[in-house]
């Protein structure tokens, strides 16, 4: 939950310039390539790849990070943003013969914000909330179960990166998701119920816009 906490209140701070002069458009400064005046010109879709981290005691801790995300800055710097995560496959063995897995995934809804800091180089922060499907699996002498839970959850992150051209730019990127999973009943069907972890993100990402 502290690097949930953290970045959620770093996120804040880079926001704060921004909200700064969100009051009045027609003073507020354009900073680099990757704003236009033209509301209808700042949608932009954004791809990342990389790996996961689970906090937890899994024996094997990393696994691919994909995100897609959609959204709209206002004046090209803070707007809404939607996506689909997907948040690796950690396993670990139980006993001599048998394994446990989880395969989470989660759409998201948050704001998001992309601010120059010199020239064509700019931060990017993003928060919101999650509602994430993972998929429990677990296999013992031979006999395999599995179960799909739903669940919500929290998300924040920060990267940093570079505006290759006006609708390109490129970015490295840390974000971490406050994953629930399991529930009541699911420890009848794969013998874990009701748990939360945080998932580390690191990641490439692409970002086009329209």
């Amino acid at each position: 939950m502290n690097k949930l906490a953290l970045s959620a209140a770093v996120a804040a701070l880079a926001l704060s310039p921004v909200l700064s002069h969100a009051d009045d458009a027609t003073s507020a400064p354009l900073y680099g390539a990757n704003v236009n005046p033209n509301w209808q010109d700042n949608f932009f879709v954004d791809g990342n790849l990389g790996k996961t981290d689970l906090r937890s005691d899994f024996d094997h801790k990393n696994s691919v990070f994909q995100n897609v995300r959609f959204g709209w800055r206002w004046n090209g710097i803070i707007g809404p943003e939607i996506g689909y995560v997907y948040l690796g496959r950690p396993k670990d063995s139980v006993g001599s013969n048998g394994s446990f897995s989880a395969k989470p995934q989660a759409a998201t809804v948050g704001v998001n914000a992309k601010y120059n800091v010199y020239q064509n180089w700019f931060l990017t922060a993003h928060a919101g909330y999650m509602r994430s499907r993972t998929e429990l699996a677990s296999t013992s002498g031979g006999i395999d179960s599995r179960y799909k839970t739903w669940n919500g959850g929290l998300y924040a992150g920060l990267g940093v990166g570079y505006d290759v051209t006006k609708n390109v730019s490129l970015a490295l990127n840390y974000d971490d998701y406050r994953l629930q999973s399991g529930n009541d009943t699911s420890v009848n069907y794969v013998g874990v119920g009701h748990s939360r972890a945080n998932i580390a993100a690191y990641s490439a990402s692409v970002e086009y816009r329209f």
